[in-house]
């Protein structure tokens, strides 16, 4: 085998990387260790039943020090990242490693995590990426390129960033890659230890030399670029990277391992222990339906200069014991009508609609039948209690959206996409999970779009669907919640005291004691609500349903019309028209009359748009609120 050394390209005069903004994308801690490894191996997967194991390891002593000479550690590496660090006024990575250096500088047990993965790819295909992104492989993927995905529609992934993760967890921005291809992706007649090296520093010199960011660690092509190797069994020892059996796949070894947030962590044996409790909890949560479905076996160790400290696989029926069990009964087919015991479990509807597809070979916009599950809880709190997760094909679990309901404990899920019948979708269980996806920011926790500082980018929707997208993803939101109010109705008074939530919306019992009841000077505001929209000669027509509490005078409101951006900013643009079947419609002005019976008065409204828009209107996301709200109860007030 040839001999093994790191190399930086020349600097360029005219573009210098100080690191990798990639990995700042990713969320630091555990938990988002979890979810990005986990979804890669599961995106990687070749075998129905793939296997990921997490691999702690500390190295003190002699076994360091082998681990650093084969690495080249004092001649190539430490030399390069001192030369980094001295960057670190100017750059947020050369700070990482100059903090980083100074950990490794002591002589305490150096720490690494293996990630490792089985029946999955591997590291597949050609060394370098100047040929046809149609042939690249999972080796220029990984280990040559960023920003970019190749993922197929059912996969957890769109953006190409979950592979920073690795190096988000290096102390010194090092990972090393060994793989085990299948026979059919053998390389020259390869397919055992596929050994590499990347190092994502930043520009630097060294000598009278400057040097480029990146680094890689391999040997010398025939072109002057470093190319993988592949290893003996005792580099690979050597290096901590070696795989158990034949069976292909990758392992990410993560060298100066620690979490950014609480970098303290770790020195110690029980420290990392309590490291992998913390991963494992992670990734119950996030992908207990992949393990319930055994889909997926997911393995934790902790190695100690050579002794296993811990070894344990992941169960989430143990901690979720009531959402594993009402996912294998909706798999069964096996459903109760109601939920009246503990373990109970039901499911229904819920309509997602998918909007028409611009990109790729596209579809017509349709209406796809997700599944709420939901299961009556036992007495042992988990953190998913009274939580929805929503997920799809990948299994992982997007978002949890709260609802509370006096009196009632339960656990829900709703299955979407791929996620209702993984061994049997259909075409249009597919395209749902893809809009999905694209809905889903980099960080893959939201489909629901929010405001303010919890809204993330959801532009590859606009990038690849008609508009409106946005009143889709709302709904289901909503629909859920309704579906749950069905459900569980209103609390049932508990110890001969009526429930708060009663007093919550009783809020026109609110006079002083002997006064009677005041006048209800506290009046819930109308809603509205999209039900039907299309784009026709370069227009929006809208149909929604405006709703309000019936009340003496009535209501008079103005629907006003907005052009959503994806800084989630509205820019309001004029009505054409504005008409109602149920309500009187003046200059703009919605009049919703007081009716004799019923809690409530609405009206359906449709309208059409001008056709003097600030951006096309098949490119736009959409929304109606409603301005100058008033009603004569209280002499025309602002309600």
């Amino acid at each position: 085998m040839a001999e093994l050394a790191w190399q930086w390209d020349k600097q360029s005069s005219t573009y210098g990387n100080y690191g990798n903004a990639n990995q700042w994308t990713v969320n630091a801690g555990l938990a988002s260790l979890a979810r990005e490894s986990t979804q890669n191996t599961n995106d990687a997967r070749s075998e129905e039943n793939p296997s990921l194991v997490y691999s702690f390891i500390r190295l003190s002593g002699q076994a360091r020090a082998d681990f650093l000479r084969a690495l080249n550690w004092s001649e190539e590496l430490e030399p390069h990242l001192r030369a980094m660090s001295s960057e670190s006024t100017g750059a947020v990575t050369a700070g990482h490693i100059k903090t980083g250096l100074e950990a490794l500088s002591h002589p305490d047990p150096l720490v690494l995590l293996k990630v490792s993965d089985y029946g999955c790819r591997g590291l597949t295909g050609p060394e370098f990426s100047d040929i046809d992104s149609a042939d690249f492989g999972n080796f220029i993927k990984l280990c040559r390129l960023d920003l970019f995905s190749g993922k197929n529609e059912t996969s957890g992934g769109s953006f190409g960033l979950g592979k920073a993760v690795y190096w988000r967890f290096s102390r010194i921005q090092t990972v090393l890659f060994n793989s085990v291809v299948a026979e059919s992706d053998a390389v020259d007649g390869q397919t055992r230890n596929r050994l590499f090296g990347v190092n994502q520093g930043v520009v630097h010199r060294l000598g009278e030399q400057s040097y480029q960011g990146r680094g890689y660690f391999g040997v010398a092509g025939t072109k002057g670029n470093v190319t993988s190797t592949w290893a003996t069994e005792d580099l690979v020892e050597t290096l901590h990277l070696r795989r158990d059996g034949s069976r292909p796949g990758t392992s990410a070894m993560i060298v100066g391992f620690y979490d950014p947030d609480e970098p303290e962590r770790g020195h110690t044996v029980d420290g990392l222990v309590k490291m992998a409790e913390d991963l494992r909890a992670g990734i119950e949560e996030s992908f207990w339906p992949l393990l319930a479905r055994r889909r997926l076996q997911v393995r934790i160790e902790v190695i100690n200069d050579g002794v296993r400290e811990l070894d344990t696989v992941v169960d989430p029926e143990d901690t979720y014991t009531e959402l594993v069990r009402a996912l294998r009964r909706f798999d069964e087919g096996d459903l109760d009508e109601t939920l009246d015991k503990t373990y109970s479990v039901v499911a229904r509807d819920i309509p997602i609609a998918i909007a028409k597809r611009k990109s790729g070979s596209g579809h017509p916009k349709f209406v796809h039948n997700a599944k709420l599950v939901v299961t009556k809880s036992d007495k042992q709190k988990d953190p998913l209690e009274n939580k929805v997760c929503l997920l799809r094909q990948p299994e992982m679990v997007v978002q949890t959206l709260d609802r509370t309901f006096e009196n009632h404990t339960y656990h829900a899920f709703l299955l979407a996409g791929g996620a209702v019948s993984p061994d049997s979708s259909s075409a249009e269980d597919r395209w749902a999970d893809d809009f999905l996806r694209f809905a889903e920011p980099p960080a893959h926790d939201q489909w629901i779009p929010r405001g303010g500082r919890n809204k993330s980018s959801q532009s590859s929707l606009s990038a690849h669907y008609v508009a409106p997208w946005v009143p889709n993803l709302q709904a289901i939101e909503k629909d859920v919640a309704a579906k749950l109010i069905e459900l569980f109705g209103a609390p049932p008074p508990a110890d001969s005291k009526p429930p708060t939530a009663v007093f919550k919306h009783l809020s026109f019992l609110r006079g002083e004691p002997g006064a009677g009841a005041s006048t209800g000077t506290a009046t819930r505001k109308p809603a509205v609500d999209i039900t039907d929209w299309k784009v026709l000669d370069g227009r929006w027509h809208l149909t929604f349903r405006i709703k309000a509490r019936n009340q003496p005078g009535g209501w008079a409101l103005s629907p006003a019309l907005y052009f959503v951006g994806l800084d989630g900013r509205g820019q309001e643009v004029e009505w054409e028209d504005l008409h109602s079947e149920d309500a009187k419609v003046e200059d703009g002005t919605v009049l919703l009359e007081h009716q004799e019976r019923g809690r409530f008065v609405q009206a359906v409204v449709t309208g059409v748009s001008t056709a003097d828009l600030p951006i096309p209107a098949a490119d736009a996301a959409v929304d109606v609120q409603l301005r100058n709200v008033t009603t004569t109860q209280s002499k025309g007030g602002t309600a």
